[in-house]
């Protein structure tokens, strides 16, 4: 059985999405979480797209196959994805969320089934604009942007192009 895991996350104590030995990761975080509700030594996911250190997601996609969900909660209305979540998002940290999970083809993969993803960068280039709130979300720049030089620069990465060699 393939599941689809929608999830978010604020980045700022994360070392990246990839596991890494020693440091704290969103995927070691997760899989640790899985394994221990599915009552099984490990569990592998696949990202739609893996983040460096300090980067938020709001909508990361990832799935899991397992072979099928215990039954979690004997004489309830919850479906078994339901109760999955639940417990879930009471065992991870309140920086990670879980927002749905739901079963899938065996066709879906979270890497390659991705048709389109966005990107946010925030930036407050004036003090009146630098909330401590947001501190963590917005990069506080001490001078004004030059917007015209950087509108220029942006009309090269218009297009359709190939990144695949990155």
């Amino acid at each position: 059985m393939r599941l689809r895991i929608d999830l978010s996350y604020d980045g700022t104590d994360f070392r990246g999405w990839a596991t890494q030995p020693q440091l704290r990761t969103v995927q070691g975080t997760l899989e640790s979480a899985l394994a221990t509700v599915l009552r099984v030594p490990e569990v592998g996911v696949v990202c739609a797209g893996r983040t460096d250190a300090g980067v938020h997601a709001r909508g990361q996609v990832v799935h899991i196959d397992v072979d099928a969900l215990p039954q979690m909660r004997v004489g309830s209305d919850e479906l078994p994805v339901e109760t999955l979540q639940r417990r879930l998002n009471g065992l991870l940290p309140a920086d990670i969320r879980l927002r749905a999970i739901r079963e899938v083809s065996e066709s879906f993969d979270a890497r390659f089934s991705a048709i389109w993803r966005r990107y946010a960068y925030r930036i407050a280039d004036s003090v009146e604009f630098w909330d401590p709130l947001t501190r963590n979300h917005v990069m506080h720049h001490p001078r004004p942007l030059d917007l015209d030089l950087m509108n220029q620069a942006a009309q090269l990465l218009l297009g359709f192009n190939d990144f695949a060699s990155f």
